[in-house]
């Protein structure tokens, strides 16, 4: 096998082609061994060859040839070992993100159904100035000039809405949770 090394090394598709048909099996036998799995085990034995094709100027003849091609083999094994890893890793991370979103869309839409009970005690127009104020930011005088009262208004409309929705308890932090989840 030591002239194979060379003729490999400097490119020779012939040796290579030879030392295909002849390792194959042992390192297709290695593979499924480890793998269990047929198809895996044929795959990675083509991968296994095209990387001893690919790093052929790393050979070297002071190591015997099967010992090198079954290195070859080994990191292939546990770069496929790492990947399947790797890819399980980012699947639970996107599940788990998933379902963190969805979680907050539940979340979003309970807290605009409470918002929503809340805000329809009010009459509209106080409704519509408190939606205007403090879900959507709006100062006093933008609102005055958007509904053609005066800022005085905007303002008593707010006090009372505020007043009337006291006793609905968790209506700040609605409106927190509104806000922050836009």
């Amino acid at each position: 096998m030591l002239n194979y090394i060379q003729n490999i090394k400097e490119g020779d598709h012939i040796s290579f082609e030879i030392v295909f048909k002849l390792c194959h099996k042992k390192v297709y036998a290695y593979l499924l061994k480890k793998t269990a799995s047929e198809d895996l085990a044929q795959e990675l034995t083509q991968l296994a060859f095209i990387k001893l094709w690919n790093f052929k100027h790393t050979l070297s003849e002071a190591h015997e040839f099967d010992h090198q091609l079954f290195r070859i083999a080994k990191t292939t094994l546990l770069d496929y070992f790492k990947k399947l890893a790797n890819d399980e890793r980012n699947l639970k991370l996107y599940y788990n993100r998933i379902s963190e979103e969805a979680a907050d869309q539940n979340q979003n839409f309970e807290t605009n159904q409470q918002l929503e009970v809340a805000l329809s005690l009010l009459p509209p127009t106080r409704k519509k100035v408190f939606i205007l104020n403090r879900l959507q930011g709006y100062s006093y005088k933008e609102i005055s000039e958007q509904l053609s009262i005066s800022p005085r208004t905007v303002e008593k409309h707010i006090s009372l809405a505020t007043k009337q929705l006291n006793g609905y308890a968790y209506l700040p932090v609605f409106i927190l949770l509104f806000k922050f989840l836009r």
